[in-house]
């Protein structure tokens, strides 16, 4: 293949994943179909079975084109707590390095953002295979790196009482992400939820609070 020729293929193939990213962040994976992916991308419908294959096949590659990158972010975040930290890194300074790749992300413009609010709409969906594979490979590794981190925090924790901290973070998280503007309405617009710098510097203490309540709590 030429050098032209692999150019526009790559080409095309970013904007069929550009197009997929953006309604499978607005609408979820059941909520879009081939047909409206290839009318937003502007190109053949036999192309997205050329490149990609099946839906399934293209939602697997859209979540892992900036998957790679978004996890090493992550791990990337950890070692530097742990190579700046005497001992285990403490659970705030590990909720920050958990959030912040996430939630800096949502600043950085539209193709971003669109995929925090995909990852947020995966993690809602049920867990079926089409969603879960992909992101196993993918994140899982890391967020059991965490995890791992925050027992080495909280030595003293019910194994069942850091997971239930982890589970209710995850959800606050997932919910900060997809960017419902519930809490605007509810607080007559004082509050935004898009102003994510804010966020962070409010979500650590809670959840640092809450950690520790937990790491209390009887087995």
């Amino acid at each position: 293949m030429s050098t032209v020729r692999r150019r526009d293929a790559a080409a095309t193939r970013g904007k069929i994943l550009d197009a997929a990213e953006e309604l499978f962040a607005e609408r979820g994976y059941h909520g879009v179909s081939i047909r409206e992916i290839v009318a937003l991308a502007g190109v053949d419908l036999a192309l997205v079975h050329y490149y990609f294959g099946p839906k399934d096949a293209l939602f697997r590659e859209v979540i892992e084109r900036r998957g790679a990158g978004h996890a090493a972010d992550h791990m990337a975040a950890l070692d530097k707590l742990r190579a700046e930290s005497d001992g285990p890194p403490g659970v705030a300074a590990l909720i920050r390095a958990f959030c912040a790749p996430m939630f800096e992300k949502m600043g950085r413009g539209p193709e971003w953002r669109n995929y925090m609010h995909l990852l947020a709409h995966r993690a809602l969906a049920r867990q079926s295979e089409v969603f879960l594979a992909p992101y196993e490979k993918t994140f899982e590794p890391m967020t059991r790196a965490f995890i791992a981190a925050f027992r080495e925090a909280l030595p003293e924790a019910d194994e069942k009482n850091l997971f239930h901290a982890v589970y209710f973070m995850h959800g606050a998280i997932v919910y900060a992400l997809a960017e419902t503007g519930a809490i605007e309405r509810l607080s007559d617009g004082k509050m935004d939820s898009s102003d994510f710098d804010t966020l962070l510097d409010r979500f650590v203490p809670f959840f640092t609070a809450g950690f520790m309540a937990l790491a209390k709590a009887p087995r």
